[in-house]
């Protein structure tokens, strides 16, 4: 009887450990890491540049490259690809944004045109007035909510300028990542006393071949994506297909709602010319998005994050209500590791209870 009371109090007791874990973490994600969490930002980008440079270096250690000119190598060959980039598709690029600025006082115009003319069709109809009136009101709302995206769009533009220099030391924290990832790794273990050190290395295992395979992933899935939504809107003739394709590339690293976000701009541009034209880049970003979910990710992810739709779309309304934009990016592996966490302490609680 006292073998079995103390067993029960070493589960309550674990039990009790997981739930205040899980609540001080909620507590911080609520209340202090969301004003904290933008100076994080680059740790955490510097992070999954690591994840997804670390094969590399491995691949170049197992031949025999030192670790640090190994870094240095993969470096060498990523500013040069870049460089390459800016000498061709900058230029392109600037000419597009000059020309999508210069027109878009036009195109604000244009569609306004278009509501007005769409309020005036309707009008004519005979309607009960509170339906008349819920439409005049739904347009108007419709008019200030692209108002406001183009003004959050803007502001967007200026704080990514505005943190630059930030950015710039991201490549630093990448190189020291890569260099002492396997020392890291250790200090970390040895923070554990020896008996949960087993259960940490098999957790920690995990977490990283999860994270490593979905960032690395991610990004060539959005660049695929990128690329064939710029030759499919430059094959209906849509103007702006190049910035186009690396917004739909960017904006599908946040599951389910990214390609909606990516594709609005695009056909709104294509409604302004024509309804025909709308229909088709609707239809381009149907058939990438169809690729992408049954051909592309399959292949390059191979295997989910073990998470639901729903709990998928739940972290995302929820991170992106706390954090903005990098809660959307950061909330599906975030949650993914909490998964992970708490799958292998519910484990390691049940195996000791179980001797």
């Amino acid at each position: 009887m006292l073998k079995h009371d103390r067993q029960l109090l070493r589960r309550y007791g674990m039990l009790g450990t997981i739930l205040a874990v899980t609540v001080a973490m909620l507590f911080w994600l609520l209340f202090v890491g969301r004003r904290l969490f933008s100076i994080f930002i680059p740790f955490l980008l510097a992070i999954i540049l690591a994840y997804i440079l670390n094969p590399l270096v491995e691949f170049l250690e197992e031949r025999r490259v030192p670790r640090s000119l190994g870094i240095l190598l993969i470096y060498a060959v990523f500013f040069s690809l870049a460089f390459l980039f800016c000498v061709t598709a900058i230029p392109a690029l600037i000419n597009e944004l000059q020309k999508l600025g210069e027109m878009l006082p036009q195109y604000t115009n244009q569609f306004q045109h278009f509501l007005f003319s769409l309020q005036s069709d309707y009008r004519r109809i005979n309607m009960p007035e509170s339906i008349r009136m819920a439409l005049d009101q739904n347009i108007l709302n419709l008019q200030a909510a692209i108002q406001a995206l183009l003004e959050r769009v803007t502001g967007s533009v200026l704080n990514l300028f505005s943190n630059l220099l930030a950015m710039l030391v991201i490549p630093l924290m990448v190189y020291y990542f890569l260099r002492d990832m396997d020392a890291l790794k250790r200090s970390v273990v040895l923070l554990f006393p020896k008996k949960y050190r087993s259960w940490f290395v098999a957790m920690g295992s995990e977490m990283d071949r999860t994270m490593g395979a979905y960032f690395r992933g991610i990004l060539v899935i959005s660049f695929l994506v990128g690329v064939l939504t710029y030759v499919g809107l430059a094959l209906v003739g849509l103007d702006y297909a190049l910035i186009l394709g690396i917004l739909a590339g960017l904006t599908n690293v946040i599951p389910y709602f990214g390609p909606i976000i990516g594709a609005i701009p695009a056909v709104l541009l294509a409604l302004l010319t024509s309804p025909a034209l709308a229909l088709k880049a609707g239809l381009v970003y149907v058939i990438v998005q169809q690729l992408e979910s049954h051909v592309i990710a399959p292949q390059v992810l191979g295997r989910s994050l073990g998470l639901h739709p729903l709990v998928v779309i739940f972290v995302l309304v929820l991170g992106g209500k706390l954090y903005g934009l990098p809660g959307l990016i950061f909330a599906v592996p975030f949650t993914a590791v909490a998964r992970i966490f708490l799958k292998h302490v519910i484990d390691f609680a049940a195996n000791r209870n179980g001797r």
